[in-house]
């Protein structure tokens, strides 16, 4: 496929054709790497957003972590004081039923000036109060004792 060129017009007219092509292929060179560099500049934009949102997600995560761990540490300190509020109550309910459940019989140590006298009725009652021309102190056990 190749000829032979004999004058200077068919040389010259073959080189302007291969420079033609290789000015359209320079061209569609120069366009291809064009519209890469701004896919590749596009990309490369969107790589650096994706990573920004990433360590924002990393920072969110690290915090929320941080949270959770003392939201744990919360619930164990209210959960060890609702156990001991349960002791405490167990306690204090055994003493409030001590101190409601009515003595067996007064002793001197009761309160001052005791002396332990047993009426049954208030004719009796009243008999002790008048005997006594002062103020006295009566202790009434339940009915139903």
């Amino acid at each position: 496929m190749s000829e032979r060129f004999e004058t200077r017009g068919e040389i010259g007219h073959s080189i302007a054709g291969v420079r033609d092509q290789l000015s359209l292929q320079a061209r569609v060179f120069t366009v291809a790497v064009g519209i890469s560099v701004i896919v590749l500049g596009f990309l490369y934009y969107q790589y650096m957003g994706l990573a920004e949102k990433y360590a924002d997600l990393q920072a969110a995560h690290a915090r929320i972590e941080t949270q959770l761990e003392a939201a744990i540490a919360s619930v164990a300190r209210v959960k060890v004081d609702t156990e001991q509020g349960r002791v405490d109550a167990r306690d204090i309910k055994s003493l409030l039923e001590a101190a409601l459940k009515p003595p067996g019989a007064p002793t001197s140590a009761s309160f001052p000036g005791w002396l332990g006298i047993r009426a049954d009725g208030p004719k009796e009652a009243k008999a002790l109060i008048d005997q006594y021309k002062t103020p006295v102190w009566i202790y009434a056990t339940s009915p139903m004792e």
